[in-house]
């Protein structure tokens, strides 16, 4: 009896092997692909084949929407139409343009945990400041240096400390009173009136400014900067040295000119402003923005280039290369990298010119971060934001606007750097992409014959790609690209 029920088992699971497909490819043909659209290649093993028409060029622009901390690969390839797998159901997968609704926000009034107010007398002469000066951590106060600083001008907002171990005469007199005049006259007023009013965090009634030659020996000696707001500032639950508990910027007492200064003071009173609108109302706590985007905001407020070229250069260059969205660039070794901040601006700007004129401040007064914040702002999805702002860059919609065209001619850049294409019917190429970055491939198609380009990703990566086709000056008819898309379940 049990002989028989075992064999009858066994007899059930050959049925059901036999029933069982192989794992054969189950290809998808989509013969109303439409160029400039967006499609997915999210599934795992999954598999793109797109046909191109031939004699023509085309830009394919792969954007990855994984973590900012993974370098993900993808695969293209060539080869001859005819040489294709046969094709079945038009059943292609696009990816649609969904917005999201956003509730209501609050906004937050600044107006309580504060320190109590200093009197003059408590104030003096000197005041002591500290500053993360090495590669530790930030949480350990040995990492910090002592900054004994004397005040040397007061304005009716501001007040400028100068470093003691600085030469006397080494920052002039006269170069203390343009800081003074800059921030009071020009860069306070324009900003409070983007970003919302400075908080006088210690109630001294002024805005605190420390010269110091430290910026320039950061981390061990191997970076400098020109200035610097730190959050934990402006915390009065922060204790020193991990905190002073004022409002109040670090500024490289090697002041640049007066064009250069006017970009960075502008860039670091606009953290200081976006800080001061995120205090909440209790305790002095904060609720912290991503860097990713407070660095942007803050590049929004700059008045000139003198900060962002660079930047914008290294960016267009590689884009592979640069995530979009680090919540801590410290932690993600990125701290200060010029591609990552390129990006951030030229995406926030773009955000901005199709949506609110008043996204900025929509941004900075929220209480949501990072992407969360970006969409309750623009009732779009951060994935929509991303894929059509890398496709108005690929095809330089985005760079076209006069003031970046000129920054652009100047550096020498015609705008982001496509990748050479080098795969073909015998092998494949393979690029890497960092998440939330993309490339952008150009595709010269000699041959008489179309051809089939097959792309293929990394599992999880949530790849999104789109396919342009380059027109030439005499109009064409080719609108539209038909897609095969490959799924091994």
């Amino acid at each position: 009896m049990i002989l028989l029920a075992m064999l009858l088992v066994a007899s059930c699971v050959l049925v059901l092997r036999a029933a069982r497909p192989e794992r054969a490819t189950d290809v998808v043909l989509s013969p109303n692909w439409q160029a400039n659209a967006w499609y997915s290649l999210e599934d795992h093993d999954s598999i793109a084949l797109c046909e191109l028409p031939a004699s023509a060029r085309y830009r394919v622009v792969i954007g990855c929407l994984s973590d900012s901390t993974e370098e993900c690969t993808v695969r293209l390839r060539l080869i001859p139409s005819a040489d294709r797998l046969p094709r079945s159901q038009p059943t292609a997968i696009p990816v649609q343009a969904s917005g999201t609704t956003s509730a209501p926000r609050s906004v937050h009034e600044n107006t309580g945990g504060l320190m109590p107010p200093r009197s003059p007398s408590q104030l003096g002469t000197t005041r002591e400041f500290f500053l993360h000066v090495t590669d530790g951590d930030l949480d350990d106060p040995k990492q910090y240096a002592r900054i004994t600083a004397r005040s040397m001008a007061c304005g009716h907002r501001v007040r400028v400390f100068l470093d003691q171990q600085l030469r006397e005469g080494e920052v002039s007199p006269s170069r203390i009173e343009e800081l003074v005049q800059s921030l009071e006259a020009d860069v306070i007023p324009r900003i409070e009136s983007q970003f919302g009013p400075l908080q006088d965090v210690d109630q001294d009634g002024r805005f605190a400014v420390v010269l110091t030659p430290w910026l320039s020996r950061l981390q061990g000696g191997r970076t400098s900067i020109g200035g610097m707001v730190r959050s934990s500032d402006f915390r009065v639950d922060v204790p020193p040295p991990l905190g002073n508990r004022g409002d109040m910027l670090f500024l490289n007492s090697a002041l640049p000119g007066a064009a250069a200064l006017r970009d960075l003071l502008s860039h670091e009173v606009a953290h200081a402003a976006c800080i001061s609108q995120r205090l909440k109302n209790q305790h002095g706590q904060l609720s912290e923005e991503e860097d990713w985007l407070s660095e942007a905001l803050a590049h929004m407020a700059e008045p000139g280039w003198s900060n962002l070229d660079h930047r914008l250069a290294a960016f267009l260059e590689e884009p592979s290369r640069y995530p979009l969205v680090v919540p801590d660039y410290y932690r993600a070794g990125l701290w200060r990298n010029p591609g990552c901040r390129g990006a951030t601006f030229l995406f926030t700007r773009w955000c901005t010119d199709r949506h609110d004129p008043n996204l900025v401040r929509q941004l900075v007064e929220s209480p949501a971060s990072g992407t969360r914040n970006l969409e309750q702002a623009t009732g779009r999805t951060f994935a929509d934001l991303f894929r059509e702002w890398t496709l108005s860059l690929a095809s330089g919609d985005e760079l076209a606007a006069p003031d970046l065209r000129a920054v652009l001619d100047r550096l020498g850049s015609r705008g982001v750097r496509p990748t050479p294409f080098s795969g073909d019917a015998n092998h494949e190429q393979t690029l890497r992409v960092r998440g939330t970055a993309f490339t952008v491939v150009e595709l010269p198609l000699a041959s008489s014959e179309s051809q089939t380009l097959r792309i293929v990703g990394d599992s999880t990566a949530r790849w999104q790609f789109s396919i342009c086709r380059i027109l030439d000056d005499s109009p064409s008819d080719q609108d539209q690209i038909p897609l095969v898309l490959n799924r091994r379940n």
